[in-house]
């Protein structure tokens, strides 16, 4: 399943770098992904019963002229071949392609509570400057944290929680 995938991705890559427009792939694609993650959308297109041309006038319906045509052709081979139940998988391949082709790290930022598109934007900064590559951080929300931040980019962990800090304290404290 994962091979299927990253051999569709790796095709519209390609495609995607010989047009140079590998950015506006890539937020296209964001876009579908938004689309097929609804599991009722994935089903239909997906489902053997439902007609392909009845797919492909839906398709029509909701994305034409929203996102580039080698895409949505993309989107129409994925539906002939059965392959658009991969379609998710394959976003996500494609997007880590595109994120190693322009230079950028994925990680991942938990606070106790939900911080803002700023707060993030602040973090992305001081973490692109520790590491020396554009850092791209998704939030996740881990109450038990406390307060503070704790980030995970490629394996690494830089912890600055609450939680942390007291575990720290508590195992100096069983020391003494």
């Amino acid at each position: 399943m994962d091979t299927i995938a990253k051999r569709y991705a790796e095709a519209l890559f390609a495609l995607a770098k010989e047009e140079n427009a590998v950015k506006t792939y890539q937020k296209d694609m964001e876009k579908v992904e938004d689309i097929f993650h609804d599991q009722s959308i994935l089903q239909f297109f997906s489902h053997v019963a439902i007609h392909d041309e009845d797919k492909y006038q839906v398709l029509n319906q909701c994305l034409k002229g929203q996102i580039e045509t080698y895409v949505y052709q993309f989107l129409l081979l994925l539906i002939k071949k059965r392959r658009i139940k991969y379609i998710v998988l394959i976003c996500h391949q494609f997007q880590n392609l595109c994120y190693e082709y322009l230079g950028i790290q994925v990680g991942k930022v938990w606070s106790a509570y939900k911080l803002s598109q700023a707060e993030i934007e602040k973090i992305q900064e001081a973490m692109s400057m520790k590491t020396n590559k554009k850092v791209l951080l998704k939030q996740a929300i881990d109450p038990s944290l406390i307060g503070g931040i704790k980030v995970e980019i490629d394996h690494h962990v830089y912890d600055n929680s609450i939680s942390y800090k007291m575990g720290l304290l508590k195992q100096e404290l069983l020391r003494k």
